[in-house]
């Protein structure tokens, strides 16, 4: 996993990150749990690398860039082919980075009075 984040990190702006991943929720139908799930990681990802004033740790915030890249990049594989089934690399990837931060993540909601649960 820790291959893949290090492959798919590039600098790149918060708006622009964010504008490609609307984009990507839009071709994605959220039709089977997993898919679900990683629609919202995806978004509390984006939710939390975009808050200003969070200071979240360097470490954490290359492998929220990365795993968002990762999954909003088209991959050419035969897997990624199949309709939703290909997705369940990208939710792997997410579910990865999202436990390994657990702790920031958890820093972040406690220090969130008001968090909306649909993310944008």
């Amino acid at each position: 996993m820790e291959e893949k984040l290090k492959a798919y990190y590039r600098d790149i702006e918060p708006k622009e990150l964010r504008r490609l991943l609307e984009e990507k929720l839009l071709r994605v139908p959220p039709t089977m749990e997993y898919v679900r799930n990683l629609i919202l990681d995806a978004k509390m990802l984006m939710r939390i690398l975009s808050d200003e004033e969070f200071n979240l740790k360097p470490e954490t915030k290359r492998d929220f860039i990365s795993a968002i890249l990762y999954f909003i990049q088209d991959k050419d594989s035969i897997m990624d082919r199949i309709p939703l089934v290909g997705y369940w690399d990208d939710y792997k990837v997410v579910r990865y980075v999202k436990k390994k931060h657990q702790e920031e993540i958890d820093r972040y909601f406690s220090q969130v009075k008001h968090f909306i649960a649909n993310y944008f």
